[in-house]
Formats: C-alpha cells, sequence, structure tokens
C-alpha cells in the first residue's frame, strides 16, 4: 500500500475506532464490578466505624449542601449512630477522604482514610496514628471540636505531618458537625 495522505489518513481512521471499540468495551465491562467494589469497601468501612446495625445504611444517604455524605444507622429499628462521608483540601498533597462513625452521644466511635496522596511514613500514618490508644492524639471517645496542639488544642499531631494533621482534624470536625445537624433535623 502506498503511502498517501489519503492512506494515512484511512489508516488512523480505522485504528482509532478500533482502539476506541476497545476501550469502550472494557468500560463497560468493568464499571459494574468497579461499582460494587467501591460500594463494598464503603460498606466495610461503616462497620468499622459504627456500632452494630441492621438497616440499609446506603437508603438513609443524605447530601450536605457543602458535599459531605451522611448515613444513619439503626439496629432493630432504633437509632445506632451516624457515619459521615467526609473531606478536606487541606492535606499537604491535598484531599484527604475519610468516614467518621458517631454513636447516639456524638462520640467519634471510630474512622476510616479512604483516599489521600500524603507522604509515605509521614502523613499516611493518620490512619492510625489519631486511634492510638493511651495517647494524647486518640480522636475516639471524644464529643468536641478537635484542633492539634499547635494552634492551642489537645491533639497531638504527626510529627513532621502537621499540615495532615490539621487536614484530617478539619474533615472530622466537619463531619462531626454534619452529623451533630442531621441528628438534629431527624428528631
Amino acid at each position: 500500500m502506498k503511502s498517501t495522505l489519503r492512506n494515512m489518513i484511512l489508516s488512523l481512521t480505522v485504528l482509532t475506532i478500533v482502539i476506541g471499540s476497545i476501550l469502550a468495551g472494557v468500560s463497560l465491562l468493568t464499571a459494574e464490578p468497579i461499582r460494587e467494589a467501591s460500594l463494598k469497601a464503603r460498606l466495610e468501612a461503616m462497620s468499622a466505624v459504627l456500632p452494630e446495625f441492621d438497616n440499609d445504611i446506603f437508603g438513609t444517604a443524605v447530601t450536605t449542601d457543602d458535599g459531605l455524605t451522611v448515613y444513619t444507622a439503626s439496629l432493630g429499628g432504633e437509632p445506632a449512630g451516624t457515619a459521615v462521608e467526609t473531606f478536606s483540601d487541606d492535606g499537604f498533597s491535598g484531599r484527604i477522604t475519610i468516614i467518621a462513625g458517631f454513636g447516639q452521644d456524638g462520640a467519634v466511635t471510630g474512622y476510616r482514610v479512604l483516599e489521600h496522596a500524603e507522604t509515605p511514613g509521614l502523613g499516611a500514618r493518620m490512619s492510625e496514628w489519631f486511634a492510638a490508644e493511651g495517647t494524647s492524639h486518640n480522636v475516639l471517645g471524644t464529643t468536641g471540636m478537635l484542633r492539634v496542639s499547635n494552634d492551642g488544642g489537645d491533639t497531638d499531631a504527626i510529627t513532621g505531618a502537621t499540615i495532615t494533621s490539621r487536614a484530617f482534624l478539619d474533615a472530622l470536625n466537619k463531619a462531626r458537625k454534619a452529623a451533630a445537624e442531621h441528628k438534629n433535623i431527624n428528631r
């Protein structure tokens, strides 16, 4: 086949259509498994941060004006707690997304970090740091707004990752506020 402009355009067009079709097919085949895996991961996170519940927690989802998602957990028809998917865009490397759980008394029952791009070994330690029992950086069981000690608060920041610590606590504080407002609305 002679290399002419017409042949090159035709070849590129056919190649683009074939590759585009393959990519579309792969996308169709993987979209549902990806969605199911995401839902499963969120359900596992909620099960880890909340007291026991037996309702369809995804059916209770409410999105707040500032983009947080609030879920209400119940057990035997009685309220059991609230989970909030929250975020802060002020992390050292950008957005930090967590799910935080709150009991009926407003105390933090747990959290799971869903997404972040923080430095491994430093900011990435937030996954365990703020749940270490017997420390001044444990947020579990707290009921008030939190700040790092560098800013006059009572919570120790991750060593070398104060910016990440501030962002994590900001996300947790936003979640606490959303959970309290949601609880007051649904009384």
